[in-house]
C-alpha cells in the first residue's frame, strides 16, 4: 500500500502510480514538500533542508499517527507529534435517556457511537469529546434544557456554562473509562519504557512495544489532565 501514489490521470480521473527513487525515500519530522506538476505531467519533490553529498534523503510522509505508520509503513517514529489515540464511545441502547440524548448529539452532528481522537503532547480534549461526555452524563432536566437550547455547540467549548455537578460527572467519566482501558494492558508504561531502554528484544518485538507504549503514553497523560480538573 505504501507504494500506491495517487496522481491525476486522463480526463482528471485520478490514478494509482509507482513513483521510482521517491518511493525509496525514508521519513522524518517536517512538512509535506511533494506535489503533481500537471503543466510538466510530472511529481516534484522539494528538499526539506539542505542535504550534503552522500548523505541520506529524507521526506515527510505527512502528518500520520503512530498506528497509521506501524500498519502502512511498518516502523513507528520517534517523537512524532501528530501521533494520536482513538477512543470509542456510545449511548446505551438500555438507556432511559437514550432518545433525548440522541437527538441532542443528531443536532450536533454526533452520532451515538462515535470514535475521538485524543492527541499527543500538551492534553486538549477534542470538543466533540467534551460535548458527548456532558451529554452523556447528563440527567433528565438538563437534557430537557439543552434540548430547548439555542447554543448546542457551546458544549464542546470548556468554558461552556453547565451545571459544576456535571462538569465533574463527565471528567469522572471520561478518566474512568481511560484508566479502565489503560489497565487491561498486561504492562505498565514504565515496565514497557524499561523494556526499551534495555533493546535487548528482537526487532519485530520492539517495533510492536514502541507502539504498544506510544498508545499509553498518550492515555496516561489524558488521565492525568483529567485528574487536575477533577480537582480543581
Amino acid at each position: 500500500m505504501t507504494r500506491q501514489n495517487t496522481i491525476p490521470g486522463v480526463d482528471g480521473i485520478n490514478q494509482t502510480a509507482l513513483v521510482p527513487l521517491w518511493d525509496l525515500l525514508n521519513h522524518t519530522q517536517g512538512k509535506i514538500s511533494t506535489d503533481y506538476n500537471p503543466i510538466l505531467k510530472r511529481i516534484e519533490c522539494l528538499a526539506l533542508r539542505d542535504f550534503k553529498c552522500g548523505e541520506q534523503l529524507f521526506i515527510f510522509y505527512g502528518p500520520r499517527s503512530n498506528g497509521e505508520f506501524f500498519i502502512h509503513n511498518g516502523f513507528v517514529p520517534d517523537n512524532n507529534e501528530y501521533d494520536n489515540y482513538i477512543i470509542k464511545l456510545g449511548i446505551s441502547k438500555s438507556d432511559p435517556l437514550k432518545e433525548k440524548r440522541s437527538l441532542i448529539l443528531q443536532k450536533i452532528s454526533l452520532a451515538n457511537i462515535h470514535q475521538f481522537c485524543l492527541k499527543k503532547g500538551p492534553v486538549q480534549i477534542p470538543q466533540n469529546l467534551v460535548a458527548f461526555v456532558r451529554i452523556f452524563c447528563m440527567d433528565e432536566d438538563q437534557l430537557h434544557h439543552w434540548l430547548e437550547s439555542d447554543n448546542l455547540t457551546d458544549l464542546g467549548y470548556e468554558a461552556c456554562t453547565v451545571d459544576l455537578a456535571l462538569e465533574k460527572k463527565s471528567w469522572i467519566f471520561l478518566q474512568t473509562r481511560l484508566k479502565l482501558i489503560l489497565a487491561a494492558y498486561k504492562t505498565t508504561v514504565d515496565e514497557d519504557l524499561s523494556l526499551l531502554n534495555e533493546n535487548k528484544l528482537p526487532p519485530n518485538i520492539t517495533l510492536a512495544l514502541k507502539m504498544r507504549y506510544s498508545e499509553k503514553v498518550i492515555i496516561r497523560d489524558n488521565i492525568e489532565w483529567l485528574k487536575q480538573r477533577i480537582e480543581q
